[in-house]
């Protein structure tokens, strides 16, 4: 453990590093502050708005009784997730001027660091639950029935155990002053120590590792039943049966292309907190000069920007792949503009009958 001994903290800024198990602590040399603006600071937070008003979306059309299915109750779950793990990121990302506050050192270990990751993990096991589930759904459709009851506690025991299992990071981080009114985050003995590194490697377990491998398998799985479904469908008689087989299939579909995004975004970040990405990539450096290089910082960028881009796409894929969804998503801005319309006609009346009654005040008096 020496490379862990000879990192020291001294000028640590915690900067815009937020991952699936860790924000790493480094100093920013002047060598990659352009790479950082460029690749993090300037659309990190645009990313986080256009992802925040998507996932309000995903709330308003999900809230429809038309979509009271039990994997539906999943992707509400989901939204809930990412949305607070953006709005948290946005406001992280927007108030860098803040830099040497008690407010932000505070925000930056206890709010983004910790809060952040919890809701990031969550996310990752509501969607390998709900894989399970559909793939419990698809192999036995005669004795598996999804029930509402049992996904609200799934939900319920996710976010527990993200929440249980993301306590050591409350002990990661302290506020140190340099300097009178100078606040910043700086690691502890733990921080440093040969259990944190044990910790990183089993944070990665748990949330890298075991869902990538069980996504990978559930979702073959999903892939060869959309392709039995295919098949079936021809010999389908019933319409009412046909109706309920292309709801599931869509169901299906939605999830699919939900875990093949969630992927492709989500893989990257396995490998740049700082314990396992300098077990694998920094052999023969020592662990300051790897933490410190541009390309391991570049690296760390993008894959933060991935996983903001994960949080942020997934109302577009349900729009694209479940006509149930964009559906409900017409009727929900049907109904909105009815309510805007009905609102006017109303501010209209009341100032017509307000102007009225003014007139005969007025006709009274003369």
């Amino acid at each position: 453990m020496d490379h862990l001994d000879n990192f020291t903290n001294t000028q640590m800024n915690l900067s815009s590093n937020f991952n699936t198990t860790n924000i790493t602590d480094f100093v920013v040399n002047n060598s990659t502050t352009t790479e950082k603006s460029l690749l993090y600071v300037v659309p990190g937070p645009l990313i986080c708005i256009f992802g925040i008003v998507c996932n309000i979306l995903n709330l308003c059309v999900l809230s429809q009784k038309i979509l009271n299915d039990s994997p539906y109750i999943y992707l509400t779950a989901l939204a809930v997730s990412d949305l607070t793990l953006l709005t948290i990121s946005f406001i992280h990302l927007v108030s860098s001027k803040a830099s040497g506050t008690f407010i932000k050192a505070f925000y930056d270990i206890y709010i983004f660091f910790t809060t952040a990751n919890i809701f990031f993990n969550s996310s990752v096991w509501l969607v390998v639950v709900l894989t399970i589930e559909r793939v419990l759904f698809v192999t036995r459709p005669l004795t598996f029935r999804p029930s509402k009851i049992k996904a609200r506690w799934c939900i319920a025991i996710v976010f527990l155990l993200c929440s249980v299992i993301n306590i050591p990071r409350f002990f990661t981080y302290k506020i140190t002053t340099a300097q009178i009114d100078h606040y910043y985050p700086q690691g502890t003995a733990f921080r440093k120590s040969e259990l944190f590194y044990q910790v990183s490697w089993f944070h990665a377990m748990v949330i890298n590792f075991v869902p990538f491998v069980t996504i990978l398998v559930t979702n073959s799985v999903l892939v060869y039943g959309l392709h039995k479904a295919r098949k079936e469908r021809v010999s389908l008689h019933s319409n009412q049966e046909h109706s309920i087989k292309a709801d599931q299939t869509r169901l299906t579909r939605t999830l699919v292309a939900v875990v093949v995004t969630f992927f492709i975004c989500t893989v990257p970040s396995a490998f740049v907190d700082d314990p396992i990405a300098y077990s694998l990539f920094g052999e023969g450096r020592t662990w300051k000069d790897y933490i410190e290089s541009p390309a391991n910082q570049m690296f760390i960028h993008i894959s933060n920007l991935l996983l903001f881009l994960n949080s942020s796409l997934n109302f577009l894929l349900y729009c694209s792949f479940n006509k149930k969804f964009r559906s409900a998503t017409k009727s929900f801005f049907a109904k909105t503009r009815v309510c805007r319309r009905q609102t006017r006609l109303e501010r209209q009346t009341s100032d017509n009958d307000n102007s009225s009654g003014s007139k005969r005040t007025n006709v009274t008096r003369l």
